[in-house]
């Protein structure tokens, strides 16, 4: 098999994080790129029902769309998460309880305080 080397491709960075908070547990995977990041929330046995993707734009609202789901909720993170670290967010999710979802959000804002090299590229 080759590697991405092979091809001179440099691999992405991936950060995990789990955080258990349910009977079945939420699960947090960011994928850190360039100038993106790919955030999927689920359970241990991946389902995808909703992608959301923002991207914040200088002096305006972010721009946002669901691209597949009806989850408002991920747009919404989403947006947030692109005005907060300047990068395109994709949004990867599961069906989660409604009262998961606020659970979800503070975990993800307070690693983006606590551990802001999972999200933040530096300068260059």
């Amino acid at each position: 098999m080759l590697s991405g080397s092979d091809h001179g491709l440099t691999p992405c960075p991936v950060k995990n994080s789990t955080h258990a908070f349910t009977v079945m547990g939420v699960h947090f995977h960011v994928v850190k790129m360039t100038q993106s990041y790919i955030i999927w929330i689920g359970r241990e046995e991946a389902k995808l029902s909703t992608i959301s993707t923002a991207l914040a734009l200088d002096s305006r609202t972010p721009a946002a769309s669901k691209l597949i789901g009806g989850e408002e909720w991920a747009t919404n993170i989403a947006k947030k998460l692109a005005v907060k670290t300047k990068h395109q967010v994709f949004i990867f999710m599961d069906e989660l309880e409604p009262d998961e979802l606020p659970m979800c959000e503070k975990i993800i804002f307070t690693k983006l305080g606590t551990n802001p090299e999972i999200f933040l590229t530096a300068p260059s």
